[in-house]
Formats: C-alpha cells, structure tokens, sequence
C-alpha cells in the first residue's frame, strides 16, 4: 500500500510559525515603545536639568559688547521700548535703537510732556494740554486734538487713544481711533461714575479705575467699557464693574490682551477677558505700595521692608495672583524693569537681578555712572545710557 504524505501548500504557515510570527512582532512592538520611553525619559531629564541649572545660573560678571557715542542732553528722559529706548523732553521725541540709530524723531513744544506707549505705537502729550501726538513704528505722526486739557491717557497697539480730559465742570473720558476721530465719550461726575484716576486700552474694550468719595465714605471702582459689538447690547457700554470700599485704585494696565492688572493703597487685582473682563484675584496687602513694576508675565510691588533688616521688599506675582517669590534689599533704586522671568533693579551705580523666586543672581556696581536702562527680548541683553555713550551690555 503507498504511502501518501501531505504537503503544505505554498503561502500558507504551520500553527508553530504563525505563534512564533506574532511573537516576534509583539516582542519588536515591545521593544520600540521601550525604545521610546527611554527617550522621552532621557529629554524629561535633560530639559529639567537645563530648567534647573538655568533657574539656579548665577551671574559673575557684565560685559559691554557693543557701544556707540552719544551727545548727552540733560533735560532728556528715557523710556524702555523693549529693544530700543524712547527718548523725549520739553521739544521733541525720537526712538533711538542700540546702534544709537534715530529711528523716527518728532519735535513739538510742551511743558509736562506725558508719554504713553504699546508694542505699534507711542503718544506724548501736553498735561493740560489738548494735543496728543501718535507715532507708529516707521515714525508716520497723528495729531488728536481733544479739546479739553489733558489729564492722562493710554495708547493701544491698535492705535487707539483714551483720554481722561477734564474741563472747568466736568471730567471726560474719550476714546479716539488712529486717525483721530472720536469713538466714544464718557461723562464722569462725582456723584454717578466717580473721579478718573487711570486709563488703558486693549483692542475694542477699556478699562478705567474712578474714585468716588460721598459724604464721609470713599470708594473706588474698576469699569470695563466695550466700544465693540458686545458694548452695543449693555447700558453705556458697561460690561462689567467692580467696587473697593476705603480704597485708591491709581493704576489700571493690561497687561496682554486678555489680562488686567489693577493697583491699590490696600489690594491687587486682576482681571480677565478680552471682550467683558471678569475678576480672577483680589489680594488684600498689609504693606504700603510704594512702587509698582510689571512685565507682561510677571508684576513687582515694592513696599519698605517691615523687619527691619532692609530698607525695601519687592513682591512678585504671576498673573493668576499667585505670589512666586520675595526679595529684600537696601539699595536706594532709580527704576525696576519686570520681564523675561527676571527682575532687574538699578541706580547710577550698582545694579541686582533676581529671578521672579526672589533668588538672587547678580549684584554689583557699575564701572561708570548710568543714567537709564532698558531691557531687550533677552534676559541677559540690556540697553544702557551713560552720560557719553550707549552700551549694549550682557550678564555671563
């Protein structure tokens, strides 16, 4: 009788091979999502290496590495620009860069010039003046002509004006486009709205803080006003509003945005919304105020030190109100500047920088006397005035 044998048929896999088959993909798909979980390990512990060397960095020394000739006027003051410096007095203003380059300049006559700026444009007005100047980025001038004299004003990036205006009766608060024309005015009254004490603008909404005192009560209020189509729906453009028992509101800023910073003897506050501004933190202070410095991340509030082991104590918060850290320190300061997560405070002679943890980093005297400081898109890179020259300078 023959033997007859079978033969597996061409394409087809025994049991054993099919089980030794999905093994060995198993075991390659094992060893590739391994493969990947070492890496991303191995990038989680490199960033927060560099994230800790980086917060823990420590600056030993300020070296120029570049500087130009300049002709020192002393009527001149100065204002960061963020990479190039603002430079005006009783006669004109100009935009210098670090090359010492005049970028745009503009000569007018006043005798209190206010200078307002944002990230597209800068206003400089006369204090009880009625003509406020709105230069753009490649020097092209406005003129708004309000009027009633001037009392303050902010300028948006979008080019928009406000002004708190104040005649023999009333004060005003109005709001101008770049071309001068005017898009809205409010009538502030002791007995309805309040004093106006601060003004700023962002996109279609503005914010203004008022002071209101009847009979042997004082209060203050935050107002947010929306000049778009969400204002057209409310009762004067009121989105929403905020009140402050026993309280000076003097400063009112966007700080991006969508995000709000407002200033009193007794609190902080923040605010949050680009169409109606909603409160996110109130924070009741037990220290007087007596300076107030702020980036776009990060605000510094300075008051004397109470324990007695220095003169001054700044406090930093993030915009959400937390507090990240504290510094305390002796030096008499002429100006602080907030930003790129590091607070820089100087005078004509020595200057400290810290992180916004309040850790020290750098501190120091100057070789020469310097008269303004301005800082750039690095937190190492800043701007210097000194009397004959304009350094650019670098901490290492």
């Amino acid at each position: 009788m023959a033997t007859i044998s079978r033969f597996p048929g061409k394409g087809n896999k025994s049991e054993n091979d099919n089980m030794d088959f999905k093994q060995k993909l198993h075991l390659h798909k094992l060893k590739s999502f391994v493969a990947v979980l070492v890496c991303v390990a191995l990038i989680v512990v490199v960033v927060t290496f560099l994230l800790v060397f980086y917060k823990n960095q420590q600056y030993s020394k300020l070296s120029v590495v570049n500087s130009v000739d300049r002709v020192s006027i002393e009527t001149s003051s100065y204002m960061n620009n963020y990479g190039s410096i603002i430079v005006y007095s009783k006669d004109g203003v100009s935009c210098v860069n670090e090359k010492g380059n005049v970028l745009w300049n503009m000569t007018y006559e006043m005798q209190n010039p206010i200078v307002k700026r944002s990230s597209e444009y800068v206003g400089v007005g006369d204090y009880n003046g009625h003509v406020i100047h709105v230069v753009d980025n490649s020097g092209t001038v406005t003129e708004i002509d309000t009027t009633i004299p001037i009392r303050d004003f902010s300028v948006s990036k979008e080019g928009l004006v406000a002004a708190i205006l104040e005649d023999t009766n009333n004060s005003w608060v109005n709001l101008y486009d770049v071309k001068g024309n005017k898009l809205g005015e409010i009538k502030a009254t002791m007995s309805k709205t309040g004093y106006p004490l601060s003004v700023s603008l962002s996109g279609e909404v503005m914010a203004v803080s008022y002071l209101l005192v009847d009979s042997d009560t004082m209060k203050s209020g935050v107002t947010f006003y929306n000049f778009g189509g969400v204002g057209e729906n409310v009762t004067d453009k009121i989105v929403s509003s905020y009140e402050y028992p026993d309280a000076v509101v003097p400063t009112v800023e966007f700080l991006d945005g969508e995000t709000v910073m407002a200033v009193a003897d007794n609190r902080l506050m923040f605010y949050e919304g680009s169409k109606i501004p909603k409160s996110t933190k109130d924070i009741l202070l037990s220290d007087n105020i007596i300076g107030v410095y702020h980036g776009t991340n990060y605000v510094g509030l300075v008051c004397y030190d109470t324990s007695g082991e220095n003169k001054y104590r700044i406090d930093i918060y993030d915009t959400k109100g937390r507090k990240t850290g504290s510094y305390c320190y002796s030096m008499d300061f002429k100006d602080i500047l907030v930003g790129n997560g590091v607070i820089l405070i100087y005078n004509e002679g020595q200057c400290i920088v810290v992180d916004v943890n309040g850790e020290e980093k750098y501190n120091n005297m100057f070789d020469d006397q310097v008269q303004f400081i301005a800082s750039t898109s690095s937190d190492k890179k800043y701007l210097v005035v000194k009397e004959m020259s304009l350094d650019t300078v670098k901490f290492e």
